[in-house]
């Protein structure tokens, strides 16, 4: 059985390009533009890993994340973002999240990372 990925980005352009790179990896890659749609298209068990923007219109990241793994809590979440600071880092580490990737990255530095999780 494929491990299944949600791929939370309103950059429409990267969340096409992360799920098309990881689907070529032998994944199968769910794709939402907001936190919104993240959580129409979660369910528990559904999905093994979720990678998810910090900053997005409506929810933010933390948020989206929280309440992924409120209603799953074996779900490991990866948040990335463009915009790096050492608080936002220090509170998605207390929330839970399994790893931090900041943009730009290499898609091989991010299936790495995937890859440590699934």
């Amino acid at each position: 059985m494929l491990a299944r990925i949600l791929v939370v980005d309103d950059d429409r352009l990267l969340r096409e390009v992360v799920g098309e790179y990881l689907s070529g990896h032998d994944y199968e890659v769910d794709l939402a533009e907001s936190g919104e749609e993240a959580l129409t298209l979660f369910e528990m068990g559904k999905y093994q890993l979720a990678i998810i923007d910090l900053v997005m219109p409506g929810m933010n990241g933390l948020e989206v994340m929280e309440k992924l793994m409120k209603d799953d809590p074996k779900i490991y979440c990866i948040i990335m973002t463009g915009y790096p600071t050492i608080d936002s880092a220090y509170k998605a580490m207390v929330e839970g999240v399994s790893d931090y990737v900041i943009k730009p990255f290499q898609l091989s530095e991010l299936l790495e990372t995937v890859q440590k999780y699934l």
